[in-house]
């Protein structure tokens, strides 16, 4: 018997209706919106679907996954079809093509950002006009989100190297080279790091990315055979496997730094690096971020694979043109960047709840991805884009703008570019008298400071953007041939954007190499600048230069009165500095991202903050200073620091006899005996040396708490002895 009605489903999944893969259109697309989103404005509701630049992978992975795959296809049908040469030379146009656009972004959107001073200018020294654009166009210089351009032209250069190897056969030799170089750049990055060293590339380096790139255009030139190999496997059920696995990655993100801790760390080796960024580094791609990346696009390419049909009627229209064409959309949102960074500087900063600044935000991302879906509709200088005319002229105009306008310009005063020798003139004295100072907490007192002046150098997420603070340079530090800046990061522990120097040495931007990091912690009453008030930034430099010490980074984080710790029901401001700052760092510049080569010192509070930070994380840092440390008892006098078991998880004492670990370490202490917690310091010094630690201890007869600024030399010292030992 037959039944009266067929059940009959509509048909979800992809069924090809062109030559384009319009599933790989439509993914490219997200990616373009994510990095609007993502690089505009503060955290909004988007980075829910976007990962906000903090997700295990980000929109830079698929963009430059997809663009490999997209290459694979059409060159090995266009090889099939016309023969390698003309494959060839189209590939060497298109190239030649993004560099020019790379080129030329960076000729008005690097110039344009110094000069205006935006959030996340870096110092670049403009001075010498000339080189400057011959550094841009020997690609020897990049910046802030035009390093994806630079890397995409780099990489379609010598794509044709593979497309010769592909089209004869060596497939396998091709894939060995590259994660062959990939493997080499994670255990050796200096003699590794190919082509060259490229000045503020900080964020996608080559000999990393590649892999990513040419396994992405192996799988695109295979395509058929691939697809017919897996023709058997069911795609419901792989689609399941692939969303569960997103989800547990999803969870283990959301868990946070918790479930990290659970790990066994203590069987970790003491040359290790930092376990977040060893797995997870972006700049490296290191393999956890591969894995995060396989995950997240197998489960994205499937959904949009059985979902096409409503996930077309939905967001194709938006999508599919952004996608389509990717670069233009990328190059437009540079100058949405731009445009609202500057627009940042002239408004007061934004004052408001979290909630509500998250929907207005949300709302300016919305606007310029639909500003840039209109632009790509009405085919704004799409046509002209495509023109040799405009692809020449347009970073020519760029070149002979920079030569021209940049000599004019009386804004490069920061240090090392050769502006600020009248304030090395200055006398030390005034420049000395104007520090915070670091005050003993006197007996009975139990009222917590309230520094106002300091506490407004801490944002909430999106009140950065106003641009007035950052970046800028300290009046306590002279001309010196490094580099010193100001800038701003999001800490997920203080939910905050966090204020800091950061100090690089004067070979920097020219010796394409890694550098140990120290980090030194202020005192009480006392805001990041205080270090550089006691002259270290200066002294630094010049040990430096006269060659008494090797090159270091050294950097200068904001505290308050915090003490350093994770506050007992309160804010994580131990957390903030020894997992997010370091792994924000490690991730911006060019250091040696290893505990023995990573150090912490402070003053006052800041020692105490040293030593407990050291010896609650010594896969972390390697290397702690503490000069005159503020050892306070279990008095109830600071309720953040708790009391009991609570007090004892947070003081350094204590813990010298109970953390685990710590035995690698090389410490520095500094005390005078005059000093109100130097018998709690000979305590801490004595219980180090029974664990066996190599400690170096320094007691004054007749030194009370301070006179820091003189011994900063021999601080110095200590930390180049102790981050270059072998």
């Amino acid at each position: 018997m037959r039944l009266p009605l067929a059940v009959k489903w509509p048909r979800l999944s992809y069924v090809p209706a062109t030559r384009r893969d319009l599933r790989l259109d439509f993914l490219r697309g997200f990616c373009a919106l994510a990095m609007i989103v993502d690089h505009i404005g503060g955290a909004s509701w988007l980075y829910a679907l976007t990962g906000g630049n903090r997700f295990y992978t980000s929109a830079a992975e698929g963009f430059v996954f997809i663009s490999g795959l997209v290459v694979g296809l059409v060159y090995r049908e266009l090889c099939a079809r016309a023969g390698l040469g003309p494959a060839l030379h189209r590939l060497l146009v298109r190239a030649a093509q993004l560099y020019l656009l790379a080129v030329g972004l960076t000729l008005v959107f690097l110039p344009a950002s110094e000069l205006l001073g935006l959030p996340w200018a870096q110092g670049v020294d403009l001075s010498d006009p000339a080189a400057f654009v011959v550094s841009v166009l020997t690609l020897h210089r990049t910046y802030y989100v035009v390093d994806i351009p630079l890397l995409y032209a780099l990489l379609l250069g010598i794509t044709p190297l593979a497309l010769v190897l592909l089209h004869e056969g060596r497939t396998g030799l091709l894939l060995g080279l590259s994660w062959g170089l990939w493997a080499l750049y994670q255990v050796f990055p200096d003699q590794a790091d190919m082509p060259w060293p490229i000045a503020g590339n900080y964020a996608f380096h080559f000999s990393a990315w590649q892999a990513l790139y040419f396994t992405a255009v192996v799988l695109g030139y295979h395509r058929a055979r691939i697809s017919a190999a897996l023709r058997d496997i069911p795609r419901w059920p792989a689609l399941v496997i692939a969303g569960t696995a997103f989800l547990l990655l999803v969870d283990v993100y959301r868990r946070g730094d918790a479930l990290w801790r659970l790990l066994p760390a203590d069987r970790l080796g003491d040359d290790v690096t930092e376990l977040f960024v060893l797995l997870f580094g972006k700049g490296d791609l290191r393999p956890g971020r591969l894995l995060a990346f396989a995950v997240v696009f197998a489960f994205s390419y499937l959904v949009v694979d059985r979902l096409w049909a409503p996930l077309h009627r939905l967001f194709g229209g938006l999508l599919l043109p952004l996608g389509q064409n990717a670069l233009y959309a990328y190059s437009l949102h540079v100058l949405f960047v731009g445009l609202y960074g500057a627009l940042a500087l002239w408004l007061p900063p934004l004052t408001a709840s979290e909630r509500l600044l998250k929907t207005f935000y949300t709302a300016v991302q919305l606007g310029l991805v639909a500003l840039t879906w209109a632009a790509i509709r009405a085919r704004v200088l799409l046509d002209a884009a495509r023109d040799w005319r405009f692809a020449l002229g347009a970073p020519a105009a760029a070149a002979l703008a920079c030569l021209l306008v940049l000599p004019l310009d009386p804004t490069p005063t920061l240090p090392g570019w050769g502006h600020a020798a009248a304030e090395a003139a200055a006398p030390a004295d005034p420049r000395l008298a104007r520090v915070f100072g670091t005050p003993v907490p006197r007996e009975g007192s139990r009222r917590v400071p309230e520094f106002a002046e300091h506490q407004s150098l801490i944002r909430r997420p999106g009140a950065a953007s106003s641009g007035r603070e950052a970046p800028r340079v300290s009046p306590y530090v002279g001309a010196i041939r490094g580099t010193l800046r100001q800038q701003l990061f999001y800490s997920s522990a203080l939910d905050a954007e966090m204020p800091y120097f950061v100090y690089l040495p004067p070979d920097y931007d020219t010796a394409g190499r890694r550098y140990p990091v120290l980090y030194l912690l202020h005192g009480a009453a006392a805001s990041n600048e205080e270090w550089l008030a006691y002259g270290v930034v200066d002294e630094a430099d010049r040990m430096i230069v006269d060659f008494e010490i090797h090159p270091l980074i050294i950097v200068f984080p904001q505290g308050d009165y915090s003490y350093w710790v994770n506050h007992v029901d309160g804010p994580r401001w131990g957390d903030y500095v020894a997992v997010d700052l370091v792994r924000h760092v490690d991730a911006t510049f060019r250091t040696l991202p290893l505990a023995t080569r990573r150090g912490i010192g402070g003053l006052s509070m800041g020692g105490h903050g040293a030593l407990q930070l050291a010896f609650t994380h010594p896969q972390v840092f390697g290397v702690v200073g503490a000069h005159s440390p503020s050892l306070r008892e279990d008095d109830g006098d600071l309720p953040f620091l708790g009391t009991g078991d609570e007090w004892a998880q947070r003081d350094p004492v204590t813990l010298a006899q109970r953390a685990r670990r710590i035995e690698h370490l090389k410490v520095w202490i500094d005390v005078g005996q005059l000093d109100p917690y130097y018998e709690r310091a000979e305590q801490l010094a004595e219980r180090l040396s029974a664990r066996g630690l190599e400690l170096q201890w320094h007691a004054d007869p007749d030194r009370d708490h301070g006179d820091w600024q003189l011994y900063v030399a021999d601080y110095l010292r200590f930390y180049d002895y102790a981050l270059n030992a072998r």
